[in-house]
């Protein structure tokens, strides 16, 4: 398979353990894991249980001695497991963890398991979707990928005791072998007869006594990583595969007036340079080649981009006026007070540039490309080549990061069209400028809090006015993912129809208000109205999503009822949660860990936020300060509740990761327009923070019986508020909009 390297197979990783207490838990806690689990978006395990699916397994094993009894497992006659993981690893673990699930189930050494991409297909879409994002993966895969693991443990057990003639319940499987009594065989000596068993319809699976689910083990990928073996959507090569760059529009949306490549023609390993939709196409034989015969070509563009005169300053501005035309209904009685929050449009910035490779060959395309929506682009590429879906075959690399950017697929679109055009495979490859200057952004928003006290210093009422793009906007990507069978006028039809639901505000916009329509806080009188901002700036989904917003102005507005109430942020929060909610708990735990209470460093203070998302529950508490117009972020304290845990290496990892770029977005990272142009371009304008810059961090994480929720965003949301109130703690300052170094700046 292209996706596994020969050097995988047999390849056996260190293993690093960290004591962590087992976790148990009774059948019907089990049964509310699994509905859950399997009841919220349940992933497609098939398993080859018709006669036809019964005879081509046997078939395979009989030849090849691989056994192979759904599309997720495949028991090599060596003993090794291979594991087809539907969704995409980006860094956040999906490999590890999937690969942990299956070898608890079919008691095999984790060392024993290789995860991989498998081609995207029906077998490995979630109602009728393959994609990865909204920290859904080990949610959803959590029972479904343990059946899968569970259905071929129990075949090989069958097997096994059919051979010693012995009853299979007195057999065992065990260290990657089945036992009985003093006998045990291992697991790839059984392969075929195996494949001769009856697909059981419902595989037990483990409710307690876990040796492998809640431990640290070293995630599966990362000796390749480390050894250069991991192969990157950037890192592919395709026999006779050329390289091209695509020069785009100052102003996107832009038209082309006319290019002179004349220049550019003679240099060494030019292919081809020629005008197509999205701009012009500079084809040579490497990179560099074309990289550098673009830049001597002679490019004029017309002056009739929707996004012509675009300031990002006055499209803010905009959007704090709208939010002040109506005025909230507040009780009579109540001390009111009010805030508005601003949060800038961002780039996803992922460290591998955008590139994917493109061979379109007649009536059929194949796609190597780093994506967390494979359904979408299968869809979309047959409907743009007038093509049959299966005739789109995706092969999904590793990717150096994603954060939702690569939800989108126009990179993979450019190369399919350039490749259209040569007939020949091409690797079309975007620079960091192309991306944050011609790509997709986190939206801009504004955000108008009102609420009232009463006299007892309580919440009241708290009418919540946010203003951002939406998200929403099906017509982009609905056609793709309809069923075939609909005819093509139809699918088009139904996204503009969608579409227009959208633009006239008739659907709720849940992504613009999500972390503030559904809160923990005990307010009377709460709701929530969204505006939505209609600029042709495309946009996607950023980690976290609406959350990254919501929850910045969210809990910095409880922060200042705090204030207005003279009560303690701590205290004012926890007066306001239910006795008994996850929320107060890690609240509550993460208050403990930092110290909330005790005395300050001189000069230091300390911030605290709780948010929920994605059905994750996580507080945090930031300690900073002000010196020489810098903010400094010294130590930062998270807690996070995320049900049954897999790996807790994995969530300490995802949370630091969240934190360290919620921190960067909160003090530095903002996407300004002018006059239509970007003008952040590199890491030297849109700037994360550096190694010395960046705090120690501490992550506690909550034990858990409840179902296991996502780990990849529910980290960021809650760091710019914690950070804010940790500012005003040492300034007296309300940071009300990031980034907040530019903030300060405008208040001197």
């Amino acid at each position: 398979m292209w996706n596994i390297p020969e050097n995988q197979k047999g390849r056996k990783t260190r293993r690093v353990e960290a004591r962590r207490s087992a976790v148990n838990f009774s059948r019907r806690e089990f049964l509310k894991v699994s509905l859950t689990a399997s009841g919220v978006l349940v992933m497609g395990v098939h398993f080859a249980g018709c006669s036809n699916g019964r005879g081509q397994m046997r078939e395979e094993a009989e030849s090849t001695g691989v056994f192979r009894p759904n599309a997720i497992i495949a028991i090599q006659p060596d003993g090794f497991v291979q594991v087809a993981v539907a969704k995409t690893e980006m860094g956040q673990g999906v490999f590890t963890s999937h690969a942990m699930l299956v070898a608890e189930e079919l008691e095999v050494p984790l060392e024993m398991v290789r995860s991989y991409h498998p081609e995207a297909g029906p077998d490995y879409q979630t109602f009728g979707v393959q994609i990865t994002g909204g920290s859904s993966s080990l949610k959803e895969s959590f029972v479904p990928i343990r059946e899968a693991a569970a259905a071929a443990r129990e075949m090989l057990v069958l097997a096994a005791a059919s051979a010693w003639g012995v009853p299979a319940s007195e057999c065992e499987a065990r260290e990657g072998a089945i036992h009985h009594k003093d006998k045990s065989v291992p697991i790839g000596d059984l392969t075929r007869a195996a494949s001769t068993q009856e697909i059981p319809s419902s595989p037990r699976i483990k409710t307690k006594d876990f040796k492998v689910i809640g431990q640290a083990k070293t995630r599966v990928d990362a000796l390749e990583k480390v050894k250069g073996e991991a192969v990157f959507g950037i890192d592919v090569s395709v026999p006779g595969m050329l390289r091209a760059v695509v020069i785009r529009p100052p102003v996107m949306g832009s038209t082309l007036k006319s290019f002179d490549a004349s220049a550019a023609e003679k240099e060494t390993g030019v292919e081809a340079i020629f005008e197509f939709e999205r701009g012009v196409a500079v084809v040579a034989q490497k990179y560099w080649q074309a990289m550098r015969a673009s830049r001597l070509v002679k490019v004029e563009w017309n002056d009739d981009s929707k996004l012509k005169g675009l300031n990002s300053a006055e499209l803010a501005s905009e959007a704090a006026r709208e939010s002040r035309k109506s005025e909230p209904d507040i009780p009579a009685g109540l001390k009111v007070f009010e805030a508005e929050y601003a949060s800038p449009y961002l780039s996803h910035s992922p460290m591998e540039p955008m590139n994917a490779a493109a061979w379109v060959k007649g009536d059929s395309a194949e796609i190597w490309a780093p994506l967390q929506w494979q359904s979408a682009a299968q869809g979309d590429i047959a409907m743009l080549l007038g093509i049959d879906r299966a005739k789109v075959k995706i092969h999904t690399t590793m990717l150096g990061g994603g954060f939702g950017r690569r939800l989108m697929i126009d990179y993979v679109v450019e190369a399919v069209l350039v490749a259209r055009k040569l007939k020949k495979p091409v690797h079309v490859i975007w620079s960091r400028e192309d991306d944050m200057r011609g790509g997709y952004y986190r939206p801009i928003n504004h955000t108008r809090v009102v609420g009232g006290l009463d006299e007892s210093g309580r919440i009241q009422a708290l009418h919540y006015h946010t203003l951002s793009q939406s998200l929403l906007d099906l017509r982009d990507w609905l056609p793709g993912i309809l069923p075939e069978w609909l005819p093509r006028i139809a699918r088009t039809m139904a996204a503009r129809a969608a579409g227009s639901l959208v633009e006239s505000d008739m659907l709720p916009n849940a992504l613009a208000t999500e972390g503030a329509s559904e809160t923990a806080y005990r307010i009377p009188e709460h709701d929530v109205k969204y505006t939505q901002i209609r600029v042709d700036v495309p946009v996607s989904f950023w980690r976290s999503v609406g959350h990254s917003f919501n929850a910045f102005a969210m809990e910095s507005f409880i922060d200042e009822l705090a204030a207005a109430a003279d009560k303690d942020p701590l205290a004012f929060r926890l007066e306001h949660l239910p006795q008994g909610s996850r929320e107060r708990n890690v609240l509550e735990k993460a208050a403990e860990l930092a110290d909330f209470s005790g005395p300050r460093d001189s000069g230091w203070g300390k911030g605290i936020a709780v948010h929920k998302s994605f059905d994750t529950y996580c507080a945090e508490v930031v300690e900073a300060r002000v010196t020489n117009g810098a903010i400094e972020v010294r130590r930062v304290w998270c807690v996070v509740d995320c049900g049954i845990v897999v790996n807790p290496d994995i969530v300490r990892q995802q949370m630091e990761s969240c934190i360290i770029q919620g921190i960067s977005a909160a003090i530095h990272q903002e996407i300004t327009f002018e006059n239509g142009h970007v003008i952040q371009g590199n890491f030297d304008d849109y700037k994360f923070i550096r190694l010395h810059e960046t705090p120690e961090i501490f992550v506690d994480i909550v034990e858990s019986n409840e179902a296991p929720t996502g780990v990849g965003e529910p980290g960021l949301p809650p760091v710019a508020p914690a950070l804010a109130g940790a500012i005003f703690e040492v300034t007296g300052q309300r940071l009300r909009r990031m980034p907040f170094l530019q903030a300060l700046k405008d208040t001197k």
